[in-house]
C-alpha cells in the first residue's frame, strides 16, 4: 500500500515538472520570435529608424528627410512631424519593395528610365561635384583652342534656279552662268531675280553660321565661306536646281581670350570628364555582361 501511493505520487510528479518545462520552453520561444528582426517590436539596430521587412530604413536618411521637408532641425522639429516623415518613409518603403516584386524595373519604361538616370547620376557624382583646378582649366582651354571663339555671322543672298520648270539641266546651267556674270558686273540682286526668273528660298538677313549652314546646307555654306564680302559663288547644281550665292557680310569667329571664355571651359570640361567616365563605367559593365544579340543585328556593335 505504501509503496503503490510513492509510486503515484512520483508520477503526478513528473507530469507537473513536464508540464511546467513545456510552459516555460514556450515562454522562452515566444520572446525570441517576438523580439527577432522585421517584428512590430524596438529592436531595431541604433543606425536605424525602422526595419520593413528586414530592409532597413536608415536613421540618417530619416534625419535628413525630416530637416528637408520641415526646414527645420531635428531637434526643432515637432514629435507630429517626426512621425509622419517616418510613416512617408515606411510607405516609400513597402511601395518601393512591391514594386521590385512586380518587377516594374523591367516591365515599366519610366521606372526603368528613372533607375538608369539614377545610375547615371551616382556614377557621375564626384564629377558633377568636384572643381577643376585652375592649372585644369588653362590646360584644356590651350588643347581645345578652336572651340572658343565669338559666334561668325553671315549675311547672304540665295538664289535658286529651280528644277523642273520647263527647262534641261543644260539651259538651267546657262542660266545660273548668266546670272553669275551679271551679279559680279554689279546688277542688283532685286533687279536679277526677275530678269532671270529666280527665287530666293529665303532672305533672313544676318544669320550666325549655325543657322546659316542650315539654311544653305553643307556644299553651300562652304562655299560661302571661302568668299570675301560682296563676292558671287560658282553655280551650284543638286536635285533642287542651280543655286547661286552672293556673300553681303561675313563676320568672322574672333578667337576668345580664357578670362572670357572661362564659364564655358568650365562647363566643356566637366562635360568631358563626365563622358570620359561614363565610358569607362559602360566599358566595365559590358566585359562582366554576357550579352547576346539576334542574329539579324549580328553587326551590332556598343
Amino acid at each position: 500500500m505504501g509503496e503503490r501511493s510513492l509510486s503515484e505520487v512520483n508520477t503526478q510528479r513528473s507530469m507537473i515538472l513536464c508540464a511546467i518545462g513545456a510552459l516555460v520552453g514556450l515562454v522562452i520561444a515566444g520572446v525570441g520570435l517576438f523580439s527577432a528582426r522585421g517584428t512590430a517590436t524596438r529592436n531595431v539596430p541604433p543606425e536605424d529608424i525602422a526595419l520593413v521587412n528586414q530592409r532597413p530604413v536608415l536613421r540618417s536618411d530619416f534625419v535628413a528627410q525630416l530637416e528637408n521637408e520641415t526646414g527645420e532641425t531635428f531637434e526643432q522639429a515637432t514629435r507630429a512631424a517626426k512621425l509622419k516623415v517616418l510613416d512617408e518613409m515606411i510607405r516609400e518603403e513597402l511601395l518601393v519593395q512591391r514594386g521590385l516584386e512586380l518587377d516594374f524595373a523591367e516591365t515599366d519604361q519610366p521606372t526603368r528610365n528613372a533607375l538608369a538616370m539614377a545610375m547615371d547620376q551616382q556614377a557621375l557624382a564626384d564629377v558633377t561635384t568636384s572643381q577643376p583646378t585652375e592649372q585644369q582649366l588653362q590646360q584644356f582651354f590651350a588643347n581645345n583652342r578652336a572651340r572658343y571663339a565669338s559666334d561668325g555671322i553671315l549675311t547672304v543672298r540665295h538664289l535658286l534656279i529651280p528644277a523642273g520648270s520647263g527647262t534641261t539641266p543644260e539651259q538651267r546651267a546657262q542660266k545660273a552662268r548668266e546670272v553669275v556674270a551679271a551679279l559680279r558686273a554689279g546688277s542688283a540682286v532685286e533687279d536679277v531675280i526677275p530678269r532671270f526668273g529666280l527665287t530666293e528660298p529665303r532672305n533672313d538677313g544676318d544669320e550666325f553660321y549655325f543657322a546659316a549652314k542650315i539654311h544653305l546646307g553643307d556644299a553651300l555654306f562652304a562655299q560661302a565661306l571661302e568668299l570675301k564680302d560682296g563676292e558671287v559663288s560658282e553655280p551650284l547644281s543638286d536635285s533642287a536646281g542651280v543655286h547661286v550665292v552672293k556673300v553681303i557680310r561675313d563676320k568672322v569667329p574672333v578667337p576668345l581670350s580664357f578670362e572670357r571664355a572661362r564659364l564655358q571651359v568650365l562647363t566643356d570640361l566637366k562635360n568631358a570628364q563626365q563622358e570620359r567616365l561614363m565610358a569607362a563605367t559602360m566599358k566595365f559593365l559590358r566585359e562582366r555582361a554576357k550579352i547576346l544579340v539576334a542574329s539579324d543585328y549580328s553587326d551590332y556593335k556598343p
